[in-house]
Parts: structure tokens; C-alpha cells; sequence
């Protein structure tokens, strides 16, 4: 996979008040950026954890600390997932 690097020019006084070690500043960067373009639906599950520097699972484990929902459905998605359960509920007693 090719790979873009990207500089960020941060005010020294705001690093200071972070009080922790620049690859600590760049590790949260990134990963908030993964959370926000994951819970924007910008990048998938996957796509996000790259970004974030993680496996998914351990991208599921930020998003559970961070109290964001790991999947995202919108009221006409649910309905549908619904309606596909019961209708495979009812193939599977036979009814």
C-alpha cells in the first residue's frame, strides 16, 4: 500500500499542555480522526483501523472507550434487518 506522509504545525505552548510525548500527540491524532471518519461513515470498520494504526478488534475496543456505537443504522436499516429476521425466523420453524 503506498503511504502519504502528513506535517502538522502545532503550537508549542498547546504541546506543552498536553504534557506527553510527541508519538503519544500522534497516536491520539490519528485515532480520533479514525473514530470521527468511522462514525461519519467517510471509512469502513477496516479502513478506520488502518488509519488508526490498530487491528479491528482492537478498533472496536477504542470505539467501546471512547462511547461510540460500533455499528450505525439509521431507523430504515433496522426496519429492514427486522423484517429480514423474522421472515428467516419463520422459514426456520417451518411456519
Amino acid at each position: 500500500m503506498e503511504t502519504y506522509e502528513i506535517k502538522m504545525k502545532v503550537p508549542r505552548e498547546l504541546l506543552m499542555n498536553l504534557n506527553k510525548p510527541l508519538e503519544d500527540v500522534e497516536k491520539d491524532i490519528r485515532e480520533q480522526a479514525a473514530i470521527r471518519y468511522y462514525k461519519k461513515r467517510i471509512l469502513s470498520l477496516g479502513k478506520s483501523s488502518a488509519l488508526a494504526g490498530l487491528t479491528r478488534f482492537e478498533f472496536i475496543d477504542l470505539l467501546r472507550y471512547n462511547g461510540e456505537p460500533i455499528f450505525h443504522y439509521s431507523a430504515d436499516e433496522l426496519a429492514e434487518i427486522n423484517k429480514d429476521s423474522d421472515q428467516l425466523e419463520k422459514i426456520l420453524n417451518g411456519i
